[in-house]
């Protein structure tokens, strides 16, 4: 198996070159020093190091879990075959009173809660079939700088190494371990028979729900809607959230479906951002202008959880009430098979200029009865 390039596209801006630490060869450390140049490390899961008698170095804020830096046997510690042997014993799982140190194997510890080079090389081990040990190493370009992305795109095509987004693996990650945590009835005004469920969630750590009236039958409906505190619960004209969720309700208690309730205010960019960009649009901005100008892109929804939630479900196939087709879009991305159902809300003098900004610059099938657009 050849080595990986692990990268990190959100957050460091970095590359590291990855192998399974089973698999570890000199081969493979000899390339890793002369070629990435950055750290040699040794990842695997804190609380195993832990019980291994490992312990941590002491930090003053440093980012990175490190652990006492190791060697095996008699040597110094330092050539390729005595590295390679420290991260061949460590992956066998010796505890500490094998190893000298400190020595020339740095450790680093995943935890729960983070999401670095660390825990996906750790994880990604475990994914390929051996045990959760991983060996990286930061690639540094020319100049010796970490942060380059031409440069370690070009080093992967040199050596045909595969790129892998370490966002992808927590995808990968956050679906091993998503499920129901609870469920109970939910009567309603509009149906006595609901039930609503909420879910182990580790992928953005938010509390969604999804509110279901059964049986769903082959093709259910299902409302993906996102969380709109103006709309969904003071009933504002400022936008039609409120009234698609009615609607929405309306429909899956005579039909059977899904309500999926995304905690994504305001597009993604929270409650307090939201009211900032209603300040914005007062002052003659539209919401896709108001939302750039605070920093953000025009929407910053994530619809990944509401796939897993349907998969948590069995379901495959949907006819999903929306006027958004980002939303089947995404949808469609992680195997879904989605039937566009339209469902608009009403148009009044306050939500008419935010509406046809959805129609003319995010795409939004809206049909807005009587308008020029």
């Amino acid at each position: 198996m050849k080595p990986f390039i692990l990268i990190d596209s959100e957050r460091e801006k970095e590359g590291d070159l990855f192998v399974p630490a089973q698999i570890c060869n000199e081969e493979v450390v000899n390339f890793f020093l002369e070629k990435g140049k950055g750290l040699l490390c040794l990842a695997t899961y804190e609380k195993g190091l832990l019980e291994r008698g490992f312990f941590k170095l002491p930090s003053n804020g440093s980012k990175t879990n490190f652990f006492i830096p190791v060697d095996y046997g008699t040597g110094t510690g330092i050539s390729v075959f005595e590295r390679t042997q420290t991260i061949k014993k460590i992956s066998e799982g010796l505890d500490v009173s094998c190893f000298t140190y400190p020595g020339h194997v740095f450790l680093l510890g995943a935890k729960d809660g983070r999401w670095g080079h660390t825990e996906a090389a750790t994880y990604f081990s475990e994914k390929l079939g051996f045990s959760p040990h991983g060996v990286i190493i930061e690639i540094l370009n020319n100049e010796g700088s970490s942060h380059d992305f031409e440069y370690i795109l070009e080093f992967s095509k040199k050596y045909s190494l595969e790129v892998v987004d370490i966002r992808d693996l927590y995808k990968e990650y956050s679906k091993d371990i998503f499920g129901v945590e609870t469920k109970a009835k939910l009567p309603t005004k509009f149906d006595e028979n609901f039930e609503i469920y909420t879910f182990k969630n580790v992928y953005d750590g938010k509390e969604h729900v999804a509110v279901v009236k059964k049986p769903l039958g082959s093709v259910p409906f299902v409302r993906i809607h996102s969380e709109c505190a103006t709309g969904d619960i003071f009933h504002s004209l400022r936008c039609d959230c409120g009234e698609q969720l009615e609607k929405s309700i309306k429909i899956i208690s005579k039909q059977g479906g899904i309500l999926i309730y995304l905690r994504q205010e305001g597009r993604g960019i929270g409650l307090n951002n939201k009211i900032k960009a209603y300040d914005l649009q007062e002052k003659g901005y539209d919401t896709v202008e108001a939302n750039l100008m605070l920093g953000f892109k025009e929407d910053e929804r994530d619809y990944y959880v509401a796939y897993l939630i349907l998969k948590t479900f069995g379901v495959k196939k949907i006819r999903l009430l929306t006027n958004n087709p980002k939303k089947s879009e995404e949808l469609k991305k992680y195997g879904l098979e989605v039937i566009d159902i339209p469902l608009n809300g009403n148009l009044n003098k306050y939500n008419k200029k935010y509406l046809k900004t959805k129609v003319l610059k995010m795409g939004h099938k809206i049909s807005l009865k009587g308008e020029k657009i």
